[in-house]
C-alpha cells in the first residue's frame, strides 16, 4: 500500500507521516497561474521560501511532493506566448525546489510539461473524469505516468475498475475518503469554480455547491452512506485487484485530523465516529488562514459589499467551514456499519435505478448516522437563507 496525503505544512508531522506507508504528499500556492482544485481563500498561507524547506524536509524523509497544477480550466490563456513564458518559468522554480512530481487534469498541459520539462512525473487528477478503460488508454498513451481515477461514479463499482486495471500499465490511484455526492451532478460547475478562484485573478468565488451539497447531506443522512468512500477495513478488497495507492483529502486540516486519516487507512481498521475521516471541515482546532482573510477574498466593492455576505459567513461559521467547531454535529458510527457493506452495495445496480428502489442505504444511515436535531434543524434554515439571497440577488441589490 502507498498512501498520498494532502499537505498542511506542518514540519513536525512529518516525523509521524514517515512511520506509515506515505509515498507522496500534494500540495501547492494558495494560487498561480494554472489554478487548482481549491479556491484560494482556502490555501495555507505559504511563501516560496517555506515550501522549498518543506520539500527539503520531505526529502530526508524519503517523502516525494507533488504539486497540484490540476486546474479543470485554464480560462483560453493557455494559447498566449505570455502564460506559456509564466508556467515554464513556474516549473523552473519548482523544479529548482527539488519537485519532480505534478499533478494536472487538461491534456494540453500535460503534453505541454512532458514536451518541454520532460525531467516531470505527472499524474492525472481526478478532474479528468478517469472513469472508462478507454479514458485511462486514452491519458496513458498521451504521457501519464499514473492516473487518478474518478472516484465519485466507480468507487464501488468493481466491473469497471477492474476493466481499467487491465487496460493500462501504469500507477492507478484511488481517493478513498470522498464524502461528495455519488455521481454528483455539480462536479463539472463545482471544479471549474475551484480552477478560477485560484488563478490569481482575484475573483469573487461564493461556493454555491458546498453549501448545496451539504444542505442535501441534512435533508438525507444516507448521502453520508452513499458517497463514495472506502472504508480503512476494505482496502483489501481492492489491492485484491490491483490498486494499491490510495489518495486522503483534505488539504489544510489540523496535524491531529491529517494524522488520523493516515493511521486508520495505514492500519485499516477505524473505530468512531467515521466522518472524522471524511468531512473537509467541522474540526475542533481552527485551520490556518491567511490575515485579514474575509477581507482579502470576499471584499468586492461595486460588486458586492462585505455586509452582504454576513449570512454566508455565519452560515460558515456554524458548519465550521474555515472555523473550528466546539464538537462534531454529525456522527457516522463506524461499529454500526455491516462488516459486509461493501460486498452488499456491489451486488447491487446503483447506475441504473434511483437509490430508493433499493433503500440498502438508507437502511444503514438509519442505524449508523446520527444529527444533533437542534443544529440539523438551525443548518437547514441558514442554508435556505442564504440560497434565497442567492436567487433573488439581494447581495447584488438587483
Amino acid at each position: 500500500m502507498q498512501l498520498t496525503v494532502p499537505a498542511n505544512y506542518d514540519p513536525d508531522l512529518l516525523s509521524e507521516l514517515e512511520l506509515y506507508p506515505v509515498s507522496e504528499i500534494y500540495g501547492k500556492f494558495p494560487s498561480d497561474l494554472v489554478g487548482g482544485g481549491r479556491p484560494s481563500y482556502m490555501g495555507t498561507p505559504l511563501s516560496r521560501s517555506e515550501l522549498r524547506d518543506y520539500v527539503s524536509l520531505m526529502q530526508d524523509k524519503g517523502i516525494a511532493f507533488n504539486y497540484l497544477l490540476n486546474s479543470s480550466c485554464l480560462g483560453n490563456r493557455e494559447w498566449t506566448a505570455g502564460w506559456q513564458k509564466r508556467l515554464m518559468k513556474l516549473l523552473d522554480r519548482l523544479g529548482d525546489m527539488g519537485i519532480r512530481n505534478l499533478t494536472v487534469s487538461t491534456p494540453y498541459l500535460l503534453e505541454l510539461i512532458k514536451g518541454r520539462r520532460p525531467a516531470f512525473r505527472v499524474k492525472v487528477g481526478i478532474f479528468a473524469e478517469i472513469d472508462t478503460p478507454s479514458r485511462a488508454r486514452f491519458w496513458e498513451e498521451l504521457g501519464a505516468d499514473a492516473l487518478t481515477l474518478e472516484s465519485l461514479t466507480i468507487n464501488r463499482d468493481f466491473g469497471r475498475l477492474r476493466a481499467i486495471r487491465d487496460a493500462v500499465s501504469i500507477p492507478l490511484q484511488l481517493i478513498a475518503n470522498h464524502i461528495c455526492m455519488p455521481d454528483c451532478p455539480l462536479q463539472s460547475y463545482h471544479q471549474n469554480g475551484f480552477a478560477h478562484a485560484s488563478d490569481g485573478s482575484g475573483s469573487l468565488f461564493i461556493d454555491y455547491c458546498l453549501f448545496r451539497c451539504s444542505r442535501r447531506r441534512m435533508e438525507d443522512p444516507s448521502l453520508f452512506v452513499r458517497s463514495p468512500w472506502i472504508r480503512p477495513e476494505d482496502l483489501s478488497a481492492y489491492e485484491d485487484i490491483g490498486y494499491t495507492q490510495f489518495k486522503l483529502t483534505e488539504r489544510g486540516i489540523p496535524s491531529d485530523e491529517l494524522l488520523k486519516r493516515v493511521s486508520a487507512y495505514a492500519d485499516r481498521q477505524f473505530e468512531g465516529n467515521l466522518a472524522e475521516l471524511l468531512l473537509p471541515y467541522a474540526f475542533p482546532e481552527p485551520v490556518e488562514k491567511s490575515s485579514l482573510w474575509f477581507l482579502k477574498h470576499f471584499l468586492h466593492p461595486g460588486k458586492i459589499w462585505p455586509w452582504k455576505m454576513k449570512p454566508i459567513l455565519e452560515l460558515a461559521r456554524q458548519q465550521g467551514m474555515m472555523f473550528s467547531v466546539d464538537k462534531r454535529p454529525v456522527r457516522i458510527c463506524a461499529e454500526r456499519i455491516p462488516s459486509d457493506f461493501l460486498r452488499q452495495v456491489v451486488r447491487r445496480d446503483c447506475v441504473s435505478r434511483l437509490c430508493h428502489e433499493c433503500g440498502y442505504c438508507e437502511q444503514v444511515a438509519r442505524d449508523a448516522v446520527d444529527m444533533d436535531a437542534k443544529f440539523r434543524e438551525e443548518s437547514l434554515e441558514k442554508f435556505r437563507a442564504v440560497e434565497d439571497k442567492l436567487r433573488s440577488g439581494e447581495l447584488w441589490n438587483v
